[in-house]
């Protein structure tokens, strides 16, 4: 059952979100893709300035067999570069594609997101198509920027990380109302540091609430609790559809992963049995 198929069963899945190597080294980016175990059904892999490309990545994660999710980043890429690998990933068998604008330079002006979500609904019918959502940015533009890619035929959003609840519910809110069969994927991410908690704040341009840098600041076992409590809330929330979990390192401490799957089995969330039980 793929990722797409869960959520539309209201099985409430889970995606691993990892950054790959600089250059292709299958051992280093399988090691990341498995990080989670069975606990997760796809690996969303993103696309950084100077890494391997998300392609590429998905690319030789499919035929290990598992599976990726493609982050097509459009920033200073023409219509028909972005052709050429719709038809590459629709080729290889690749199931799910994020489109999104990207954070790289880019030395031309670019397509739009809702240009590269059309191709892919005209090359690869069959694709699963996700965009992205800044839940924190709550102007006018940024909603008429994300209804117009669900109308364009985005059927998930992909969050930035969860430390506030209420922006979350607004956004998902607006989703649904813009169109009712989307599904919203909540990114929730164990930060155990208040260095940490700022660090991925002025990267992502997003606010760290003072509550939960507190709580991150009062040592390790309460900002796991903090993280396994975010967890347990999404899980409940009928608006969310599913989570991503992302690391603070593309390799994290010894003991993370451990930690990240008992907070996954405490609250129900990666089961193979389906949806969390008070869904």
């Amino acid at each position: 059952m793929s990722f797409a198929e869960a959520m539309e069963r209201g099985e409430f899945p889970v995606s691993l979100e990892i950054t790959p190597p600089r250059t292709s080294r299958p051992a280093v980016l399988l090691r990341r893709a498995r990080l989670l175990e069975a606990r997760t059904l796809t690996v969303n892999v993103i696309q950084r300035p100077e890494r391997q490309s998300s392609l590429e990545a998905a690319l030789e994660l499919k035929r290990e067999g598992l599976e990726p999710i493609w982050h097509l980043a459009t920033g200073g890429r023409t219509r028909d570069a972005i052709a050429t690998d719709v038809t590459r990933a629709q080729e290889a068998g690749l199931g799910h594609v994020l489109c999104l604008r990207g954070d790289h330079a880019a030395d031309t002006p670019g397509t739009r997101v809702t240009e590269a979500i059309a191709v892919v609904q005209e090359q690869a019918p069959g694709m699963a198509i996700g965009a992205a959502l800044d839940q924190y940015r709550k102007d006018e533009r940024s909603d008429n920027l994300l209804a117009a890619k669900l109308r364009a035929g985005a059927r998930s959003i992909w969050t930035q990380p969860v430390f506030d609840l209420a922006p979350l519910l607004r956004s998902a809110g607006f989703v649904k109302a813009v169109r009712p069969d989307a599904h919203v994927v909540a990114m929730a991410m164990p930060l155990l540091t208040p260095e940490s908690l700022d660090a991925i704040s002025e990267r992502l341009h997003i606010p760290a609430p003072e509550a939960l840098r507190t709580r991150i600041a009062a040592g390790e076992e309460e900002a796991w609790r903090a993280f396994e409590e975010t967890l347990a809330t999404l899980a409940r929330v009928e608006l969310v559809d599913a989570v991503a979990i992302m690391t603070y390192r593309a390799d994290p401490s010894e003991g993370t992963a451990e930690r990240i799957i008992a907070a996954l089995r405490r609250t129900g969330i990666g089961d193979t049995a389906g949806a969390p039980a008070d869904r």
